[in-house]
């Protein structure tokens, strides 16, 4: 009977301790996923700590590991934020720790992986693909930057661009200030005849606290 209570005792102690760590949350802001721990070599990640009970105030964050660099956290009621940098030629073990401030008990581990830095591309609204039909490209509404094939998601947004295509025999060429897609556009769009060619070039892009870029042109088949 003592032995069965000392199990219990166990159990109990191991579930508390676990759910004590499970409580925090550790994500990085500019992942799609926030149950992903990746981090973007060279790109902008900003993570963030959250857990129930707790303020940024009490508690310590610390790298483990030479492949894991972070900035000084600033807190802001229950939220932790930083900035991380991966460095996976130091090693692939990039671990984080979480421990009380006051106790010096550790809450959490968190092993983060290293992914290479995407590229971003401009796409028209949620088009993905070289050609699309015309109610659905008269259906977008703006020139949108993602990042292919990447979870990576820093909000840029597209500057300017100049719209280009032939119809009729004739030539448009179409500059644009923002990311909307401007009634001139529209109504070109509107007319265009089915196995139109669509481009949009000298793409600018911008984000927060990053110099203006050039994006690759986007081309796009009406059928």
């Amino acid at each position: 009977m003592k032995w069965l209570l000392v199990i219990v005792l166990l159990v109990a102690g191991n579930t508390a301790a676990y759910a004590e760590g499970d409580s925090l949350r550790v994500w990085n802001k500019w992942c799609q996923r926030a149950d992903t721990p990746v981090l973007f070599a060279t790109a902008n990640n900003m993570i963030q700590v959250c857990g129930m009970g707790y303020k940024a105030s009490d508690l310590t964050i610390k790298s483990l590991d030479n492949a894991l660099k972070i900035g000084a956290p600033e807190g802001k009621g229950d939220t932790i934020s930083f900035m991380a940098m991966p460095y996976p030629k130091y090693g692939k073990r990039m671990r984080l720790t979480i421990t009380h401030k006051k106790t010096g008990k550790l809450l959490k581990t968190v092993s983060f992986s290293a992914e290479d830095a995407p590229q971003p591309v401009a796409r028209l609204g949620s088009i993905a693909a070289t050609e699309a039909k015309r109610k659905e490209i008269l259906a977008q509404t703006a020139l949108r930057v993602g990042f292919a094939h990447s979870l990576y998601c820093y909000p840029y947004r597209v500057k300017e661009y100049t719209f280009k295509s032939r119809i009729a025999g004739k030539d448009i060429v179409i500059p644009v200030k923002g990311f909307f897609i401007s009634k001139e556009v529209q109504q070109i769009l509107s007319n265009a005849p089915e196995g139109a060619f669509l481009e949009f070039v000298n793409i600018k892009a911008t984000c927060p606290d990053c110099a203006d870029r050039a994006l690759p042109d986007m081309k796009l088949w009406m059928r």
